[in-house]
């Protein structure tokens, strides 16, 4: 049943921010933590801030097989409250493998969260609509992107414990909100009982989860290092930086979703990786504080024109029956490149200049370009073919 519109959108939009509100807030707050309260190096920043993404590798798909049997409601409002507890044992942690297993715990956590929030909204959303819906979605999560990080900055900058003790309670409350939203995942449960083969799902999520792979990459770099870019290239504080990301992100969601449904998901994701790429580059060789904004502006517009369009076509080429498991092998893809790039390029920007840390993704986007180019052709090819659908040309 739709509920696209309804009292269940509005509550879902609300949990949403709720949970990425604190995320906002945790970028800053871990990467500060480690580095100022614990003298880490660039490296340890790197582990202590994408290792959340390390645990969410082996949970996503996991997590959304169990949700298509049992639904969503159990991976929404348990998870909330997993993550505020250990947001709030962070500042009380002596040494950065507290923080590393602090965060494990947490990629675990917000790897079923977010799972389920995508099954969710494409649930609610009628089947021709869910550009829209990944696009609504996405919205939500940076209105609470584009506050999080300027707000945490504030808080770090009174008290570290501040920051912890704010991110800890909106999570709270958001999980009070999730014990109102409806179970969506009911139309489906019967045809669950049938396991998809995992040579299907991989053939339906492979090179959409490839190109996010990239866009990942990319933005766990960017977010990692951005208060300590920020610094270097003279602007002070990274929140102006986070805002100007997050506020074009957000125009660029509004339309893209929508877009993708009209004119194809791919042809939407296409322009998305390489305008990421493009401004990461020129990230990487700002000559002067200024092209820091219009570079991470591309960046924006680029991250927000791409994830909703591969996200729609990863659900749109998945198994009907199985939609909450394929998105959780695409969103693993994401989550191989988050946590491949903290330690990796943390290590190369200490090595080779700290502006590698946005040359080396830059590069990677490449291939993620190539892949896009890929995905264009095959739904051209579908398109020409009379009465061909997206799973059909999977065969």
């Amino acid at each position: 049943m739709s509920r696209f519109g309804t009292r269940t959108q509005l509550l879902l939009d609300a949990v949403v921010v709720g949970y990425f509100l604190p995320i906002g807030m945790l970028f800053v707050g871990v990467s500060r933590f480690v580095r100022e309260e614990m003298d880490g190096s660039e490296f340890v920043v790197g582990v202590a801030t994408t290792t959340f993404f390390v645990s969410a590798i082996v949970v996503r798909p996991w997590a959304g097989r169990v949700m298509d049997r049992i639904g969503r409601r159990p991976f929404i409002w348990p998870p909330l409250i997993a993550m505020a507890a250990t947001t709030l044992l962070i500042p009380a942690s002596t040494a950065s493998w507290m923080v590393v297993v602090l965060r494990l715990l947490q990629g675990a956590a917000g790897a079923a969260l977010y799972t389920a929030l995508a099954a969710t909204a494409t649930d609610i959303a009628p089947p021709g609509r869910r550009g829209a819906a990944m696009a609504r979605l996405s919205v939500m999560v940076y209105v609470g992107f584009a506050v999080g990080p300027f707000v945490g900055e504030y808080l770090f900058d009174q008290h570290h414990w501040w920051l912890f003790a704010a991110a800890g309670g909106i999570m709270a409350l958001a999980s009070g909100l999730a014990l109102a939203l409806p179970e969506t995942g009911d139309d489906h449960r019967d045809a669950a009982g049938a396991e998809v083969p995992a040579r299907q799902m991989m053939a339906a999520v492979l090179r959409p989860g490839l190109a996010q792979f990239t866009m990942g990459f990319g933005y766990a770099c960017l977010v990692s290092f951005l208060t300590r870019y920020s610094r270097e290239v003279g602007l002070g504080p990274s929140g102006w930086l986070f805002l100007t990301f997050a506020a074009c992100t957000l125009v660029v969601r509004a339309v893209s979703g929508p877009m993708g449904d009209r004119v194809g998901y791919a042809k939407v994701a296409l322009p998305g990786v390489v305008c990421t790429g493009i401004g990461l580059a020129l990230m990487a060789t700002a000559w002067d504080a200024w092209v820091a904004f219009p570079a991470i502006a591309l960046v924006g517009v680029g991250y927000g024109g791409c994830l909703p369009a591969l996200t729609a076509l990863a659900a749109e080429r998945a198994p009907e029956r199985a939609r909450a498991a394929a998105l959780g092998t695409f969103f693993s893809f994401n989550d191989m490149g988050s946590a491949t790039a903290g330690p990796l390029v943390g290590w190369i920007a200490g090595w080779a200049g700290f502006r590698w840390a946005y040359g080396t993704p830059a590069i990677v986007l490449v291939a993620g370009a190539v892949v896009a180019v890929t995905l264009v052709r095959q739904a051209s090819v579908s398109s020409a073919t009379p009465g061909r659908t997206p799973r059909q040309s999977l065969r």
